[in-house]
């Protein structure tokens, strides 16, 4: 038959693999209509890429996404802090008292505040209503994954031109490209284990 040591040690080698091989797939990526975060709060490098300039505009912070509420605070190279929520849009500079930006409650920004924080957090049937979504055919196929969101409304169509939502277990980048050809690209740092 076979030496008992040889066979013990290709049995426990067998199970190595086995057990490496489970590993693996448990790191997969998950496809993302199945991932859920409750709290989204990351920090963020931005570079918009603007026509007529040679270099992208480059800052950096720390976003905030909740169930109906997004701060991007923007620490480099400004401090500005924009709060978007059900109220509307308020901003402070240099950690100033926030001021209104917009028309309160009727005004489109808590609709986008709670649109952003459904795509940070990976509710995607809460952005049915605004975009059309399309989800990678085969799910995540164990790999990264991307959306592509585009808005119904010609209107937002025209502000935001088309997203793609890069990630894994969570948003890792977006990547906004606007009709008028400026895009960006917005890189979060990786979720905490």
């Amino acid at each position: 038959m076979g030496n008992p040591a040889n066979i013990a040690r290709k049995a426990v080698s067998l199970s190595v693999l086995i057990w490496l091989a489970g590993g693996i797939s448990a790191w997969a990526c998950p496809a993302p209509q199945d991932i859920r975060v409750d709290k989204f709060e990351r920090h963020f490098q931005q570079e918009k890429f603007l026509s007529g300039m040679d270099r992208p505009l480059r800052s950096e912070g720390q976003l905030l996404a909740t169930d109906n509420q997004v701060i991007w605070h923007m620490q480099k190279p400004f401090d500005v802090k924009t709060m978007i929520g059900p109220e509307g849009i308020t901003q402070s500079v240099d950690g100033a008292v926030g001021q209104p930006v917009g028309d309160g409650v009727s005004d489109i920004s808590g609709v986008v505040a709670d649109a952003m924080a459904s795509m940070m957090r990976g509710n995607w049937n809460a952005l049915d209503a605004m975009f059309s979504i399309n989800f990678p055919e085969d799910g995540a196929d164990g790999e990264n994954w991307d959306v592509v969101l585009t808005p119904h409304d010609d209107r937002l169509k025209g502000l935001l031109g088309t997203i793609s939502v890069h990630g894994c277990t969570d948003v890792s980048s977006v990547d906004i490209v606007r009709p008028s050809g400026d895009r960006e690209h917005i890189q979060f740092a990786p979720s905490a284990p």
